[in-house]
């Protein structure tokens, strides 16, 4: 006895339009890894350009809220003023 579930079953035409669906996602993620890195990097040349500017050693991330991303948000702002005054 055969039992066939065509359900199951991927089509060769199903099946490349998955993969470079896939590929085009991580290709997305990584544009935006990118942007995202030369953001802080671009920010935390200003803030210590602000802190030089103002004698200030305490200017750092938390001036800005990240209220949006929730619990997350206090330690992104964290994680950036560590990020800036790491080689200060």
């Amino acid at each position: 006895m055969t039992l066939q579930i065509d359900s199951l079953a991927i089509s060769a035409d199903e099946a490349p339009t998955h993969d470079v669906q896939l590929d085009q996602l991580h290709e997305q993620v990584a544009t935006l890894d990118a942007d995202i890195l030369g953001a802080i990097e671009l920010r935390t040349q200003l803030v210590r350009r602000l802190a030089a500017a103002t004698s200030d050693a305490a200017v750092t991330a938390e001036s800005t809220s990240f209220d949006e991303l929730g619990a997350d948000g206090s330690t992104f702002s964290r994680m950036l003023a560590r990020i800036a005054s790491a080689t200060r």
